[in-house]
């Protein structure tokens, strides 16, 4: 029997966080947009009229904000609330609402996911006796990612346009990535992928535990990287799992061989 698809609205002023939302949404399955809202009236009209079963809620939006619309919800036994906030001080008075999760912006593909299936749980789970344990997951979660934004944020994923769709990368997954031009190639499951990104911009967005860089024009995966060897012209070459090999230029050589003698 299929699962009946959980049924949600959008809400938040924001076009670009909308669009995040979306574009992370369709690599989860058993999820059904029907509606999406830009401030908080609007917000209110569409959970009566939609009666969806999770409304995705920013808290600073126009007419009525967050906690006034998940107000209005709990009055009308409404949808579960999962807030979607730039700002984790409004954590505890969150929880006051019943919310099911909330969600720290830019919100990671994982948490989204585990959100939605707390959600799931709270549609086809009433016990009330659940909601202590799902606080104390929340607040754990919260305090993660509360820790991991006093360090460097980097990103996590790829989203990629191809033949259509978006497909979600992690970045953990790719295996190099190389400049082309006004793009970069990603080497990924046994395919390549074009991305318009400048490989300065990358190094600052990709954590350097996960992607090294080997070249002006070269990343490649920690995790794939199997040794570095000379080859017959006396150049360094970093060798993948593959058996592929990227040249490692001499710029980079000197930190190259400092962090392979450092992780061995």
């Amino acid at each position: 029997m299929l699962a009946e698809p959980l049924r949600l609205l959008l809400a938040d002023d924001e076009p670009l966080a909308l669009r995040r939302i979306r574009l992370a949404l369709q690599s989860i399955p058993d999820v059904e947009i029907v509606g999406a809202a830009s401030d908080g009236m609007q917000a209110i009209s569409a959970m009566r009229e939609l009666k969806p079963d999770v409304v995705l809620l920013d808290i600073k939006m126009p007419l009525a904000d967050g906690f006034e619309v998940a107000n209005a919800v709990e009055d009308s036994g409404g949808p579960a609330v999962i807030f979607v906030s730039a700002y984790d001080s409004y954590a505890v008075q969150a929880f006051e609402t019943s919310a099911v999760d909330y969600l720290v912006k830019p919100v990671e593909f994982e948490r989204l996911a585990s959100a939605l299936d707390r959600a799931r749980e709270r549609r086809a789970d009433k016990n009330a006796g659940r909601r202590a344990e799902e606080l104390a997951s929340v607040l754990d979660a919260l305090k993660r990612e509360s820790d991991d934004r006093e360090a460097p944020r980097f990103d996590r994923e790829f989203w990629i346009r191809d033949r259509g769709r978006f497909l979600r990368v992690p970045v953990i997954d790719v295996d190099r990535i190389e400049a082309e031009r006004d793009y970069v190639r990603l080497y990924w499951e046994g395919r390549t992928l074009l991305h318009r990104e400048t490989m300065s911009h990358l190094e600052k967005k990709l954590d350097p535990n996960v992607m090294l860089r080997v070249h002006r024009s070269a990343f490649v995966n920690w995790k794939r990287l199997k040794a570095v060897r000379r080859d017959a012209n006396g150049r360094l070459m970093a060798v993948l799992e593959s058996g592929d090999e990227v040249p490692v230029s001499r710029a980079y050589a000197q930190r190259v061989m400092a962090e392979m003698k450092q992780r061995s």
